[in-house]
């Protein structure tokens, strides 16, 4: 373990980094790294942590600069960072999913002790090194070919005081779009944030970037808006507010597959409004004769696009939040 003190008027915060261990015999042999930024004075527990998609880099580079900032900043509590979660899918950038059981993390929340590797990866998360963190703070954003709008996810349990500072965690990134996943959604497995809520703890899901490229706007985007929930927490000085704009709530979530392998065009951009009915890409052959269209099925907004001209019958073309769509007016 390495150790160092940095003063920051004459107050010692205390930096750690240390390899962590599971205890569950699939993950044996694995260690992950995390940073440990703890205050002089007692306060909450934050937990951070990106690359469960290993090209989603702009979460990852938050994270760094995050260590940086809270070395700098931390007033009270523990800050614990860890850069990459799927640490097996660094050597060949693997896209979306975890290289040893095929399997996407991102959906395998809360997992098991007893299941495959990324099963029992997302029980070790939530039930080990985020056990006693008041919020779990997830960074998302941009695999290889694929480009998200600026959102972030509120999953409610229908408990009133819960779900109101649920919300308030997702609003601290000031996205574009928040989706509320209702709480019979949550019996699924999902991402880590709806595995918090299923135990009734806190977390935040926040997506941006794009094509696995570093992004300046992007990064700025994770890095403020753990920033600003650390702010909410009390741990570091308020944080400024990046605009008035108020985000689109939404309560579905919609998915869009190619129904044929084929040369997508695309006719709109994540962050875009599109009717129920209104076309949003063509599908053509690979001699350029058109195939179909790809309808949208519900009126809302694209929270994400695939950026590749070619798919396949098992490619993910859209993501689309859809449902009540209101505006909210978050408190300043």
């Amino acid at each position: 373990m390495k150790e160092e003190q940095i003063h920051e008027h004459d107050r010692p915060i205390q930096y750690a980094t240390r390899q962590l261990t599971f205890r569950s015999p699939v993950l044996e042999g694995w260690k992950w790294t995390v940073h440990e930024i703890t205050a002089p004075n007692p306060g909450p527990l934050l937990c951070v942590m990106a690359g469960i998609h290993v090209n989603e880099v702009d979460g990852i580079e938050a994270t760094f600069q995050l260590v940086e900032r809270f070395r700098r900043e931390l007033r009270c509590g523990t800050v614990s960072i860890m850069p990459i979660v799927n640490l097996p899918a660094l050597k060949d950038r693997t896209q979306h999913v975890c290289p040893i059981d095929g399997k996407n993390i991102n959906f395998s929340f809360p997992g098991s002790s007893q299941g495959t590797f990324s099963e029992a990866l997302a029980d070790a998360l939530l039930n080990e090194w985020a056990a006693d963190a008041v919020v779990l703070i997830d960074l998302h954003g941009g695999d290889l070919c694929e480009r998200v709008a600026r959102f972030s996810v509120a999953p409610m349990i229908g408990d009133k005081s819960f779900d109101e500072f649920a919300f308030a965690v997702a609003a601290a990134f000031e996205s574009d779009i928040i989706v509320q996943i209702p709480p019979e959604l949550l019996m699924k497995p999902g991402r880590s944030c709806s595995g918090r809520a299923r135990q009734r703890k806190f977390a935040a899901f926040a997506e941006a970037g794009g094509n696995g490229l570093l992004d300046e706007n992007s990064v700025s985007f994770h890095r403020e808006g753990v920033l600003r929930v650390a702010s909410l927490l009390g741990m570091i000085e308020g944080q400024a507010r990046r605009n008035e704009k108020q985000p689109y709530i939404a309560t579905e979530y919609h998915w869009l597959k190619a129904e044929r392998d084929g040369w997508c065009r695309y006719a709109v951009e994540p962050g875009d409004l599109v009717e129920n009915g209104q076309s949003i890409a063509s599908v053509n052959d690979f001699n350029g004769s058109k195939m179909y269209d790809v309808i949208a099925p519900v009126t809302g907004i694209v929270l994400w696009r695939c950026t590749h001209a070619i798919v396949t019958s098992e490619t993910d073309l859209f993501g689309i939040a859809a449902g009540e769509l209101k505006s909210y007016v978050t408190n300043p």
